[in-house]
């Protein structure tokens, strides 16, 4: 029975890393998108993006199973069960970054007007840079059991929302324009929506790192980001 409990335990760290990959290559994607000022991703890449989405999604499955299975065949100790919890819930957040990155895709094919999009693609590309490395940070600091990572990520978490209040307020700048141009209109409601995608990445990478400090110093501290 500790023999196959380990090698559960282990093979649940092997897909978590596995999954946790997959997950940065398609911010990656997104990341290099917004930097290159474009807002389409050629046929090829996009379709790979489609891939890996649904690749994701069936491994956040897997794990999520063998997560529950693990708990209740092998009664692992209080400080496993924190290990898998912890897993478990940051699995979910993997599962939600993976579809905030198609989300975005899909919202930048939207934005009609591309002069818009270059006034503010220096603010989404900051935004983009710093939750992506968030979430790089954050995926590590369980895996390396490394908690200066977490709490990296949750004190950078205010850092992203000031980036989009700052965006936000440009584009309240520009309100006069919104009554004039239907084409500038959809263009500006769609840019928000990726802010807030992007802004939702960072969130969930804080959510990440509140899981890596419960597995490892046994305190949750969730709802204390202050």
């Amino acid at each position: 029975m500790p023999q196959k409990k380990e090698e559960a335990i282990q093979s649940i760290l092997v897909n978590y890393e596995k999954l946790a990959n997959m997950v940065l290559n398609q911010l990656d994607v997104v990341d290099k998108l917004i930097a290159s000022g474009e807002l389409r991703l050629n046929d090829v890449q996009h379709d790979e993006l489609k891939e890996n989405e649904a690749k994701i999604n069936k491994l956040e499955v897997k794990l999520s199973e063998d997560v529950i299975n693990a708990i209740a065949l092998y009664q692992p100790v209080a400080s496993q069960v924190r290990q898998l919890m912890a897993c478990y819930r940051i699995t979910i957040s993997l599962e939600r970054i993976g579809d905030l990155a198609v989300s975005i895709i899909k919202l930048m094919r939207k934005v009609e007007n591309q002069e818009v999009y270059a006034s503010l693609s220096a603010f989404l590309s900051k935004m983009m840079n710093l939750s992506v490395d968030m979430s790089r940070r954050s995926m590590l600091s369980f895996i390396n059991q490394d908690m200066e990572l977490a709490k990296w990520t949750i004190k950078s978490e205010t850092i992203v929302d000031e980036f989009n209040h700052k965006m936000l307020k440009k584009v309240a700048e520009r309100s006069n324009l919104l009554a004039e141009d239907k084409n500038i209109l959809i263009s500006f409601i769609n840019i928000k929506e990726i802010a807030a995608a992007v802004e939702r990445i960072a969130d969930h990478a804080a959510n990440i790192a509140e899981a890596s400090f419960y597995s490892y110093e046994g305190k949750d501290i969730r709802h204390k980001r202050s």
